[in-house]
């Protein structure tokens, strides 16, 4: 008798699960997470100013209330600034490294690492949608090698996450219109 809970069946679930989630995150992956990192920003800010008014204003509701409504929305927009200088500064590592490496100068190195922060700060949008197109890409090519067998399926991986990914990234920076972080295009 056949076990139903065979390996067979237990992958080709999560691959399914994969392959859904790829493709959610390389044509919806920037703002996504853009929504999350604000809702993260957003709880903790109100969460902490709702703690503080209700240490300074014990009986006051509306003051307890409305400090953290105002700090959710501070909070919310203040986590994404520093979510990007984050990023910025790792894209700025990674120059300098770059740099490091082909170089050994320590003022090549600065300088690299001054360029790729400035280009990430100023590119930032574009650059989470090419990183959220790669990484949906890959999260759909990896699915697909479950259902397809040897190298075939490894090729037919690659193929497929590149296809994603790339459609992922011109549809995310060029013609996903629900984006609210910047202006719609009147074509």
């Amino acid at each position: 008798m056949a076990d139903p809970l065979s390996d067979a069946g237990l992958t080709v679930v999560p691959a399914i699960g994969l392959l859904i989630a790829g493709l959610f995150v390389a044509f919806y992956g920037k703002t996504f997470f853009k929504a999350v990192i604000f809702l993260i920003g957003a709880i903790a800010g109100g969460a902490l100013a709702g703690v503080l008014a209700y240490w300074l204003f014990p009986d006051s509701l509306p003051c307890i209330v409305g400090g953290a409504g105002i700090a959710a929305i501070i909070g919310g927009f203040m986590a994404l600034r520093i979510v990007k200088w984050i990023l910025a500064l790792a894209v700025g590592g990674i120059f300098a490294a770059v740099a490091y490496f082909v170089s050994a100068d320590a003022l090549i190195t600065v300088v690299a690492f001054l360029i790729g922060l400035v280009l990430a700060l100023l590119l930032m949008d574009r650059l989470l949608g090419v990183i959220t197109g790669i990484t949906g890409g890959a999260m759909a090519g990896y699915s697909i090698t479950v259902f397809v067998a040897g190298d075939t399926g490894l090729y037919a991986g690659l193929a497929v996450g590149a296809v994603v990914a790339l459609v992922g990234i011109y549809y995310q920076n060029w013609k996903h219109k629900g984006d609210l972080s910047r202006p719609a295009d009147d074509d």
